[in-house]
């Protein structure tokens, strides 16, 4: 059974929080993954503008399926409830939940407002003056939806992680949950300016803007109410992410720039 040595309050996360300036997170990425995110946004000015449609498709893939990543990383946290103190566990799902009902609309203290699916809609609408389609077809015409359905299931495949049990599977996820969430933040800065710079404006684009850096402070506060930073678990999924994340836009760069 995994047991956290002390009583996980929100006074201890604080404390392990003001605790993170030699023992932080953030040093155990290596910057494969903003090199690649830079590397594809300064590729997209030279993609023809016909390309946008299928682009800005396979690439809302990859954006919509971080939603079902996220309530695969709850639903792991939860299905340890063999192995794991109640209170650390229960504290860490309700803090992984706040970023995900974001993605729907629901904010704490407002009223529901539109998911990030609508949002994206109207940015497709104001790029390609065209309407987002309503499904992912499974033909395979679309080369960017073929990219990011490939690099979605490998992400998806490494949440399952084969490991010695429940426990270490949810420090698993949540190592690579804070990682999707960290990396969001200059992800989400690159992606709008690089758009804005081609005269595009869009509220999807702010909103997630605006919100990244809350969202990262609760997935950092979520993996510090079940575990440690120094957990080697977390490490490797933190790692895991960030390569996975440079790989798909690696590829992503290599077709833009063909």
């Amino acid at each position: 059974m995994y047991v956290c040595h002390e009583c996980l309050t929100d006074s201890v996360v604080m404390r392990r929080m003001q605790r993170m300036t030699k023992g932080s997170l953030e040093q155990y990425l290596g910057g494969e993954a903003d090199r690649a995110i830079h590397a594809f946004y300064d590729a997209l000015p030279g993609l023809s503008r016909s390309e946008w449609p299928a682009l800005m498709h396979g690439m809302g893939y990859n954006f919509e399926h971080y939603d079902a990543l996220f309530a695969q990383v709850i639903a792991n946290l939860q299905m340890a409830l063999d192995d794991c103190d109640y209170t650390a566990r229960h504290r860490t799902v309700q803090l992984a939940l706040l970023p995900f009902c974001s993605e729907y609309g629901i904010e704490l203290k407002h009223d529901l407002q539109h998911n990030h699916r609508h949002l994206y809609a109207d940015f497709f609408r104001a790029a390609t003056g065209r309407a987002l389609p309503e499904r992912y077809p499974r033909e395979q015409d679309n080369r960017w939806l073929a990219v990011s359905r490939r690099w979605a299931s490998r992400m998806r495949d490494a949440l399952v992680h084969r490991s010695t049990g429940d426990a270490e599977r949810a420090r698993f996820n949540l190592g690579y949950y804070w990682a999707i969430e960290h990396l969001s933040i200059v992800e989400m800065d690159t992606m709008r300016l690089a758009w804005n710079a081609l005269g595009v404006q869009a509220t999807y684009l702010d909103a997630h803007c605006a919100v990244e850096e809350d969202h990262d402070a609760y997935a950092t506060r979520a993996v510090l109410a079940f575990t440690t930073p120094e957990d080697e678990v977390v490490v490797r999924a933190i790692r895991a992410h960030e390569a996975d994340l440079a790989g798909y836009y690696d590829e992503l760069t290599a077709m833009a720039r063909a």
